[in-house]
């Protein structure tokens, strides 16, 4: 098949100017080779699996606290607190060695929350 081009003149020949490929004939375009490009900023390597969270540690409160003395009021209030490692100077808020917090001081004595839950520490215990 081809493109043919025919002139003003009487005699003229055809002219053929180009010809469209036969495109079902073609054979297939070569596939070039992957080419490997050099690992310029290193190669990757996958991050390690994060280890499993680890189980909360569930700590013991000293039951041999002995109360030795308070203060307590609306606007302020500290508490003396002894064991056998030491005496400690507590307001509310401050955490006594072993995780039990200083919930409330009161004139009852010092309340603590501790893991087994609210308690008191008196005078006389």
């Amino acid at each position: 098949m081809g493109l043919t081009l025919l002139g003003e003149q009487q005699d003229a020949a055809a002219v053929v100017i180009a010809s469209a490929p036969d495109i079902a004939n073609a054979p297939e375009p070569e596939t070039p080779a992957l080419i490997r490009w050099p690992a310029v900023f290193g190669t990757y390597e996958p991050d390690a699996p994060a280890p499993a969270a680890p189980e909360p540690v569930v700590t013991v409160v000293n039951h041999n606290y002995i109360l030795k003395g308070l203060f307590a009021s609306s606007a302020n209030s500290w508490a003396i607190v002894s064991d056998p490692g030491g005496e400690y100077l507590l307001r509310q808020g401050d955490e006594l060695p072993g995780g039990a917090l200083v919930e409330e001081i009161t004139e009852e004595g010092v309340w603590l929350e501790t893991t087994q839950g609210r308690e008191l520490i008196a005078f006389g215990e």
